[in-house]
């Protein structure tokens, strides 16, 4: 589904409310909840080995028979990011659902189904006393988010980005740390599962080290985060140019590379969608070459190129010659016009 969206850090409970513009690393409940759930019904891969995936498996390992369980279990072919279906609760331990609407997994398995597996995960929590479990690993979680954090702020990549835009964007910025996914990384749409939390952009990340100690915690790592702040970071900060320059931006739509392969891939199916992934991933691609190597920032094109991203071939250097490596404007809200202006004059619309 979302596997490798490389997507971005927002500020997650801990667990009760959030700071705007605080960056926060923490377990988050529901997606452990939901995690936990499909562990027991098969339905996840199993978690590398560590002290804590062993104290889960003694507490919540006779509940195989639940009802959550059996439930996850009917569900034909189960992705490892359905544990997103976390972010639909609020309000723990007294936990509200909300609804949504609209849902990729109702296209899978039934809006009815969904709905009431999340309502089954809620009688888990309350029937398994998954709080007070919780609770008594809010410490550890600490511990395990605040390491974590200390890379991350060591890298300094959200000060890189703000000193790219230098204007401000209210962004929450989260790192969703999972002690039992051994499987990957990846961001979490919670605009699409509840709009409390529209305006945070989530990114899960797990414990990956194979063969690690079963007496010891877990470790998260710190590794593609630059990416992550970067991309979904610049969604943020140009979205306000995206509608400010909607008529500009429309008039370019005959550059839409509908029928590429790539685009259909990555489900981008008109102009405006197609114009800002060429900008965030071309200017990520500028911080690559400014604050990484060469070769690093090469690789960044070619991949974007390759997924028929078509314009970061020439947006990125050009952003990074005209605008990182020059004064001349105050800052990107002041540059972007010359972007619209040097497409319309690398690709005229034809008569």
């Amino acid at each position: 589904m979302k596997k490798l969206i490389i997507l971005f850090l927002i500020a997650l409970l801990p667990v009760a409310g959030i700071c705007q513009g605080e960056l926060k690393v923490n377990v988050h409940p529901g997606v452990e909840l939901f995690t936990i759930i499909q562990i027991l019904g098969d339905k996840y891969p199993q978690p590398n080995p560590s002290a804590y995936s062993k104290e889960v498996m003694n507490y919540f390992g006779k509940y195989k028979d639940h009802p959550a369980v059996k439930k996850v279990i009917s569900f034909d072919k189960t992705y490892t990011d359905l544990v997103e279906l976390g972010w639909c609760m609020s309000d723990f331990p007294n936990i509200k659902i909300y609804e949504p609407a609209e849902l990729s997994w109702y296209k899978m398995y039934g809006k009815e189904n969904v709905l009431e597996y999340i309502k089954l995960c809620r009688d888990f929590f309350n029937d398994t006393q998954f709080w007070a479990f919780f609770q008594q690993h809010q410490a550890r979680y600490t511990k395990w988010g605040d390491d974590l954090k200390a890379n991350v702020d060591s890298g300094k990549l959200i000060k890189k980005l703000q000193d790219f835009y230098r204007y401000d964007a209210a962004i929450n910025w989260d790192i969703c740390i999972d002690p039992l996914n051994s499987w990957g990384s990846h961001a979490i749409m919670t605009k699409t599962l509840n709009p409390q939390f529209s305006d945070w952009l989530v990114y899960n990340t797990g414990y990956f080290k194979e063969g690690g100690a079963k007496d010891a915690d877990p470790v998260f790592e710190f590794r593609d985060f630059e990416n992550l702040v970067w991309h979904e970071g610049s969604h943020v900060y140009i979205s306000t140019l995206l509608k400010k320059y909607q008529k500009e931006i429309d008039e370019l739509s005959y550059l839409y590379n509908k029928d590429d392969e790539g685009m259909k891939r990555n489900q981008i199916n008109n102009w405006p969608y197609c114009f800002d992934e060429n900008m965030v991933r071309s200017i990520t691609a500028a911080l690559y070459k400014k604050y990484r190597t060469e070769r690093a920032y090469k690789r960044q094109v070619a991949r974007q190129t390759a997924s028929d991203f078509i314009y970061v071939d020439e947006l990125a250097p050009f952003i990074y010659d005209n605008y990182i490596n020059s004064a001349k404007y105050k800052n990107f809200a002041d540059f972007f016009p010359e972007i619209i202006k040097y497409l319309q004059a690398k690709y005229p619309k034809k008569a």
